[in-house]
């Protein structure tokens, strides 16, 4: 891939990756820094030759990575203080949520297990598929379509809720 290809791919990606970053970390510096440090690493990872299949997936991936190793060195921050903050968990085009339901949704999704936070916020939030979300977490498309399912059925319980937007 040559310059101009990566900085197609950067103009593509930033945003997302920033706001996948950001809803991690609830910090817009640190977040400017980890997509940062995300395209460094992918273009590192180019110039020694690796092929990349799925370019979205693979710096998903390389972000989530440095999100953790983030957290190993600092606190955990609540979901519930990035809404608080004014992350938009509504993407475009899609419905309203009424505040309150968003807020108690929010507070369920930080309750679950990681494995299904860290699915459904990846599927709902960040619009990834299931085949990209598997790539990333490193696992089999039907091992995600399983925590999709269960994380799902648990906020269905823990919401109280017969339907929720799958």
């Amino acid at each position: 891939m040559n310059e101009l290809d990566f900085e197609k791919t950067y103009n593509e990606f930033a945003d997302s990756i920033f706001r996948h970053c950001f809803f991690r970390v609830s910090s817009r510096e640190v977040a400017k820094d980890l997509t940062q440090e995300t395209f460094v690493r992918t273009w590192q990872a180019l110039e020694k030759g690796k092929e990349i299949e799925n370019m979205k997936a693979f710096l998903y991936k390389v972000a989530t990575n440095l999100i953790i190793d983030y957290y190993r060195k600092h606190k955990e921050v609540s979901l519930d203080s990035l809404q608080e903050k004014g992350v938009d968990f509504v993407k475009e085009g899609r419905q309203e949520v009424d505040f309150m339901d968003l807020q108690a949704v929010l507070k369920e999704v930080h309750s679950l297990p990681e494995k299904y936070k860290q699915v459904l916020m990846m599927r709902y939030i960040e619009d990834l598929s299931v085949i990209e979300i598997a790539d990333v977490i490193g696992a089999s498309e039907n091992t995600i379509s399983v925590q999709l399912h269960r994380g799902i059925q648990m906020l269905k319980k823990n919401l109280n809720v017969e339907e929720l937007y799958e």
